[in-house]
């Protein structure tokens, strides 16, 4: 009787094979790719908005958090059943790098054209959300909890939100690996599910649902009925703090970061020094020299180093243009 998953060892090995594919992608595809990932995220991020604009009154916060990630599990979902390129699954690339297969700079493209993908699809349905009217709903109360998410998520502390981002994307990956695990349709819908719903009730960030989140909360609150609905539940707050530079500096950048050092280092290098590294010639002369676990972390973090040095600058310099022609359109 055939099998209906993978073992741990054959899916570590089959990402080698998926990340030869994914870097060998047509430019546009890639863009593409991302581009429909972000939109994915974005719908089920306003989903969760809406079905839990009104429930913590009812049900409390708890039980909220928990139907809010249930109904965000439909986020992987579509992902990675319906097809896709999602930046923060894309950092377990560092297996093929690790491997030798890829190199930094096939790397660090592939990041960048998804990340740059992700984005746009998830603004698209910012757009899309705000020319809709949907924000209204219930006397603006919908739009006010797309606000207060967005407000929560920017006043968090530069070490806080990189911790977040760990958190997440160690289980965001762990639902990858599950569903290339699988080998049926539902096997792939429940892996992607329960992780999901994991990291959004335990409140961790993800980068790609954020560019989502907080431009569509900076939006809404630029509404007078939601603004309104708002400020009458929080009557402290200032909404001024609710910008592009909270949203860059206070939370992509150390979410985005974070959401790296778990895909590349806690899941994607570890599972390449559990399951693949033994089975590559090329680091037999690793395995025989540095028989332990500290010495594999240094030759580790010396390559994770110098990644993340080029993927800063890269990360900048697309910083910059996009704050010059904010600057241009005003």
């Amino acid at each position: 009787m055939s099998k209906n998953f993978l073992t741990p060892a054959e899916t570590a090995n089959s990402f080698i094979e998926i990340g030869d594919y994914k870097v060998k992608m047509a430019t546009a595809k890639v863009l593409i790719s991302g581009f429909l990932a972000g939109a994915y995220i974005a719908f089920a991020a306003q989903l969760m908005t809406t079905v839990t604009h009104d429930m913590a009154g009812f049900f409390g916060s708890g039980f909220t958090s928990f139907i809010g990630g249930g109904v965000f599990g439909l986020a992987l979902v579509l992902v990675l059943v319906a097809g896709s390129d999602l930046f923060t699954g894309n950092t377990m690339l560092s297996m093929g790098w690790l491997n030798g297969n890829l190199n930094t700079k096939q790397v660090l493209n592939n990041w960048t054209l998804v990340y740059i993908g992700n984005f746009v699809g998830a603004l698209f349905l910012v757009w899309m959300m705000y020319h809709s009217s949907m924000w209204h709903g219930h006397d603006g109360a919908v739009g006010a909890n797309a606000v207060a998410l967005a407000y929560k998520k920017t006043h968090l502390s530069f070490s806080e939100a990189f911790i977040r981002g760990i958190a997440c994307n160690w289980l965001v990956c762990l639902a990858v690996i599950i569903v290339a695990s699988a080998r049926d349709t539902m096997g792939k819908i429940a892996g992607a599910w329960f992780p999901v719903m994991a990291f959004i009730a335990s409140g961790f960030e993800h980068c790609v649902a954020n560019m989502f989140i907080i431009p569509a909360g900076i939006t809404a609150s630029l509404d007078p009925v939601v603004a309104h609905a708002v400020m009458e539940a929080h009557p402290a707050w200032d909404l001024a703090t609710l910008n592009m530079n909270s949203f860059i500096v206070g939370n992509l950048i150390p979410v985005t970061l974070g959401n790296i050092f778990s895909g590349a280092v806690l899941v994607g290098g570890l599972y390449w020094f559990l399951y693949v590294k033994e089975e590559n010639k090329d680091y037999i002369h690793l395995h025989n020299n540095t028989n332990n676990l500290h010495c594999f972390l240094n030759f580790y973090f010396r390559k994770l180093t110098c990644l993340t040095i080029k993927l800063q600058r890269k990360l900048i310099c697309f910083l910059k243009d996009f704050h010059r022609q904010e600057k241009s359109a005003k």
